[in-house]
């Protein structure tokens, strides 16, 4: 994953962008678990995932799901 730094910041650029968003995500879902939620007024981590994903079941399973996605695209760049 590109990730430059300069002058103090961190810039994650190209393909890393989604990666980055998605593992955002999958640590929103795991918040949602536990019972919190990243924002009061936006979709929820788990609506997102279920819908760019088309995955099915219940925050748990998702979870299970998301993170076999998130292995296979690791595996990728190896």
């Amino acid at each position: 994953m590109p990730i430059e730094q300069s002058a103090g910041g961190v810039m994650i650029t190209g393909e890393s962008i989604k990666h980055y968003r998605l593992l955002t995500l999958i640590q929103g879902l795991k918040a949602e678990i536990r019972g919190r939620r990243l924002t009061s007024k936006g979709r929820t981590c788990y609506s997102i995932i279920k819908s760019e994903y088309g995955l099915k079941g219940n925050k748990e399973k998702v979870l299970v799901q998301i993170q076999e996605i998130m292995n296979n695209i690791k595996e990728e760049y190896k």
